[in-house]
C-alpha cells in the first residue's frame, strides 16, 4: 500500500522526493555517483536533490525512474506506508497545489497525466 503525500509546501514536496530517490537509490546497493551518471547529471546535483534542495526537471524525473527500473515515473511521487510520516492515511493522487505556483502545479498534473494515460490503472481507458 502506498500513501500519497499531500496539502504540502513545494519544499516538502521536493524533500519527499529526494527521501524517495535516495531510498530506491540505496535499497539497489548505488552510489550517488552511479545513479547520478545513469540520469546524467552531476553527483553534487543528485546530492542536492535527495536532500530537497534543488528542484528536479521533469526529464529527470523520468531518467531517475528509468535507471532505478521502476515501471513509472509516477512512483517516485508516491511514497510506500512504511516510509510515510506517522499518522497520514493513504488517499487518491490528488494534489492539493499549495505552495506550488499555477505554472508548478501544470506541469506536475501533466506529468502525473501523462503517466496516467499510458498506464494500465486508468479507468478511462478500460473498455475502449
Amino acid at each position: 500500500m502506498f500513501v500519497v503525500l499531500r496539502d504540502m509546501d513545494a519544499d516538502q514536496i521536493y524533500k519527499n522526493l529526494g527521501n524517495r530517490i535516495r531510498s530506491l537509490r540505496k535499497s539497489l546497493g548505488w552510489t550517488q555517483d552511479r545513479l547520478a551518471k545513469a540520469v546524467g547529471i552531476s553527483r553534487a546535483s543528485l546530492a542536492n536533490i535527495e536532500a530537497g534542495r534543488q528542484q528536479v526537471l521533469v526529464h529527470h524525473i523520468f531518467a531517475v525512474a528509468e535507471a532505478l527500473n521502476l515501471e513509472s515515473p509516477a512512483q517516485l511521487l508516491i511514497v510506500p506506508e512504511s516510509d510515510s510520516v506517522s499518522g497520514m492515511t493513504a488517499t487518491e493522487l490528488p494534489l492539493s497545489g499549495e505552495g506550488l505556483t499555477d505554472k508548478q502545479r501544470r506541469e506536475v498534473l501533466n506529468l502525473v497525466g501523462g503517466v496516467l494515460e499510458n498506464s494500465d490503472i486508468n479507468p478511462e481507458r478500460e473498455g475502449a
